[in-house]
């Protein structure tokens, strides 16, 4: 190590060697305590004095020596290289058993919360990090979350977005973070500005949680089980649902997805309370005709039910009404969107890692479709006072994709939304199109929901998390190619028999991602001629398939895999893709194509030379003329045929 020190002291990297392994008595160790007095660089006092303390006077050592390992630690973090180091040197004195207890507090007392977090840190010391926990508890009292506090945090929060800390100091901290907003009294205070003020402030105090709590990964369950029946209760709970699910331990995952869907009840129960006031009861007649129902509630849910029976602005009598439509929707496109649709969630710019398995995922989204669909009964079509929004059909599509059955009866329900969806689209009130991007998102799942009504769910039901591909006779190479083996070969299951949508796969093979031989054959299979269509399919492949060389050359890769390729079939194939196809090694063409060849040619030498100035080409019309109209036209002497027709 470098720094400024008198030319009379050791090195201090000669030093940290020769004591190593030393008692307290050894000369070298007291000429490192005599050095560690007299060094004047902070990071050479810094590395003495922890090889000190954590070796030979690990159980006893001079007060002077803490003191300087203190301070050469915390001031220290000031300089631009310490940024974010754990402050392992002053933690170690400051645990250390020769540390007094006036040390420990005068140290702890000026510490920044940065400081006292990475003093505290989950290997402190016993004596430490109970120090460090009296000193956050004597902070006082935690202030009701605001706006301001996201920008100048209370001590608390500074500590637990750290990262992890020490029990005992975890819990002083936990115990120390800011309280739910305050809304204050409305009287004398604009109504808007009251009802701004309290939005900033809870969307304040949703922002904290998710900072701490995503900081906090391994106390997740711990901050659950201390909030329960809090204020902080419902804003953990939808921000480990909600924000960073794939944090979550699987099991814990489950229990918040289960106590979420359990609030739905309450929304039934609102809905049909509701109703009964709009169709003429008064209050009393609502709370004597569900007094069972409102026994098993909580006293917040009883007191919210009585306020919306009090409501006498019809329009926030038609929203309790509505009431389980409205939780389904805010529920898909807010708490749960990340779950129904994993392999798009993303943490910033990143893919996110779940910890939680496909197969529980999968079991939490039917757990939200088949709750979600209860929903249906209650939609009603809405007064539009403003343009439509996707998610008020959203959540109908990923309810759909995510259901094991899709009955008549949900078909017939959901239908309406969709007529409703498309009326928005279609301009019937022109003062209110949806503007262009919400108009797409509405295109895309109003299709997707179309799709999904035409097209049955898989029988096994393993995969709920299946792309809607529709009717089999809507839907197109393009979108088949699109799809995984898994997907496609699912798809072809619940469609048995149906030749068109197999000849459609096996085009599709040839224009998606790479499919292998087996997974070809397998497509095939399906297929009540399979020796026919594959010779009806190359003749025409212009017609079928269309695309550029890569759609081409994949399809000849596949059809010279095949076990039972003939010369018929080998004779339909685009040429250049056949003469340029490999066979057994990088440089070595396709047997099969050369046998054919050298069949058709014979040892008619000008039949040879003809074939070589043949119009095949790479791309454009001439890319699809067939190698044996081309082998006939060199071996008889006649015109180059001409490309096959297109679509």
């Amino acid at each position: 190590m470098t720094g400024s020190r008198s030319d009379s002291l050791l090195p201090t990297e000669f030093l940290l060697t020769a004591m190593a392994g030393c008692g307290p008595d050894d000369p070298a160790v007291r000429l490192t305590v005599r050095q560690a007095r007299s060094v004047t660089s902070r990071t050479d006092r810094s590395a003495l004095s922890e090889a000190l303390l954590s070796g030979p006077l690990a159980e006893e050592a001079p007060m002077w020596l803490l003191e300087a390992a203190v301070a050469a630690d915390l001031e220290g973090e000031e300089e631009a290289h310490h940024f974010g180091r754990r402050s392992a040197v002053a933690a170690r004195a400051l645990g250390h058993p020769s540390c007094t207890p006036d040390l420990r507090d005068r140290t702890l007392r000026r510490c920044t919360p940065q400081q006292l977090a990475r003093l505290g840190g989950p290997g402190a010391e016993e004596r430490l990090a109970t120090a460090v926990a009296e000193v956050v508890r004597a902070l006082g009292a935690p202030p009701p979350m605001s706006p301001q506090l996201l920008e100048e945090e209370a001590p608390a929060q500074t500590m637990l977005r750290q990262g992890p800390l020490h029990d005992v100091v975890f819990e002083a901290a936990r115990d120390m973070l800011p309280t739910a907003p305050d809304p204050g009294d409305p009287e004398g205070e604009d109504i808007d500005d009251w009802l701004d003020r309290n939005r900033r402030g809870h969307e304040a105090w949703q922002t904290m949680w998710r900072q701490i709590l995503e900081r906090q990964p391994d106390r997740h369950r711990n901050f659950v089980e201390w909030a329960d029946g809090t204020d902080a209760e419902r804003a953990i709970h939808d921000q480990l649902l909600g924000s960073l699910p794939w944090a979550v331990e699987p099991e814990l995952l489950t229990e918040l997805a289960a106590a979420d869907l359990k609030r739905f009840d309450f929304e039934i129960l609102l809905a049909q309370g509701s109703r009964m006031r709009r169709d003429g009861a008064d209050e009393q007649q609502v709370l004597d005709r569900f007094a069972g129902e409102l026994s098993s509630l909580t006293e917040e849910e009883r007191n919210d039910f009585r306020h919306a029976l009090g409501r006498k602005s019809t329009t926030l009598l038609g929203m309790g009404c509505r009431a389980p439509v409205l939780w389904a929707r805010q529920a898909a496109s807010g708490t749960w969107r990340h779950i129904l649709n994993p392999a798009q969630a993303k943490d910033g710019y990143r893919q996110v890692d779940w910890s939680a398995s496909a197969t529980t995922l999968a079991g939490l989204a039917t757990d939200f479709a088949e709750t979600a669909v209860r929903a249906l009964p209650y939609w009603e079509p809405a007064d539009r006072y403003a343009a439509a929004h996707p998610d008020e059909v959203a959540w109908v599509r990923d309810m759909l994709l995510h259901l094991p059955v899709v009955t008549e009866d949900v078909k017939a329900a959901v239908r309406p939304i969709v007529r409703q969806a498309r009326g928005w689209l279609s301009g019937y009130h022109h003062s209110l199109q949806p503007r262009y991007d919400h108009r797409r998102r509405l295109e895309e799942i109003l299709d997707t929901v179309q799709r999904i009504l035409a097209d049955p769910p898989p029988a096994s039901g393993t995969d709920r998390r299946r792309t809607a591909l529709g009717a089999p006779d809507e839907v197109t190479v393009r979108v088949l190619a699109g799809t995984s083996v898994e997907t496609l070969g699912e798809y072809l299951d619940r469609h048995v028999g149906n030749d068109s949508l197999v000849e459609k796969a096996l085009l599709a093979s040839a224009a998606g991602a790479y499919r292998s031989g087996e997974d070809f054959e397998d497509v095939l299979r399906r297929h009540s001629a399979p020796d026919e269509v594959l010779l009806r399919l190359t003749v025409a492949l212009r017609r079928y398939l269309g695309g550029g060389p890569t759609w081409r050359e994949s399809w000849t890769r596949l059809i010279l895999a095949g076990e039972d390729t003939g010369p018929s079939l080998v004779r339909a194939l685009p040429a250049w893709s056949a003469l340029r196809a490999r066979g057994g090694g990088y440089r070595n063409a396709h047997t099969l194509v050369v046998s054919v060849v050298r069949e058709s040619l014979g040892s008619d030498q000008d039949a040879w030379d003809r074939f070589a100035s043949c119009p095949a080409t790479n791309s454009g019309p001439a890319a699809w003329l067939r190698l044996g109209d081309l082998l006939d036209a060199a071996a008889k002497g006649m015109p180059w045929p001409k490309p096959p027709a297109g679509r």
